[in-house]
């Protein structure tokens, strides 16, 4: 599902939520369900699609989060929807295209006085997220929230 890349899994699994929705709304013959109805509804449609929700999970965890590389925006986006950025460094800044960027390096790694490699710096001093390199300094920039 998500070997086409993010955009088109996300893509797949959005259309598959939708189908199911219209379905059960066909099945209904397109009339609206009353409160214990719905309730009755809600708990069923979770219990079916419970099974499928883990099995995507478990794709992604096996076969998408693997297959990215440490400390890229991809790595993250994959993190984000699996609910686990609570670790990476909240820093951000915009590139020249106006983007926003999103350090991808775990919490805690900043120290201003740590330049970068190409300044001779120790690896992980500033923030990074693919070819991007930026501190709190920069008018631009989120800096990373206090830990």
């Amino acid at each position: 599902m998500f070997g086409d890349g993010w955009d088109e899994g996300v893509t797949t699994v959005s259309e598959a939520l939708v189908g199911i929705a219209d379905r059960d709304w066909s099945r209904r013959g397109g009339r609206s369900a009353g409160a214990a109805e719905l309730a009755v509804h809600i708990a069923d449609v979770k219990q079916r699609e419970g099974a499928g929700l883990v099995r995507l999970e478990e794709f992604v965890r096996g076969h998408v989060l693997p297959r990215t590389h440490p400390h890229t925006t991809a790595r993250h986006r994959v993190l984000e929807a699996l609910g686990e950025t609570g670790g990476l460094c909240t820093a951000r800044t915009r590139n020249a295209d106006g983007d926003v960027v999103v350090c991808t390096l775990d919490a805690g790694h900043y120290d201003a006085d740590d330049k970068p490699p190409f300044k001779d710096g120790k690896p992980g001093g500033w923030h990074k997220a693919d070819a991007s390199i930026w501190n709190d300094l920069g008018a631009a920039c989120i800096p990373h929230a206090a830990l």
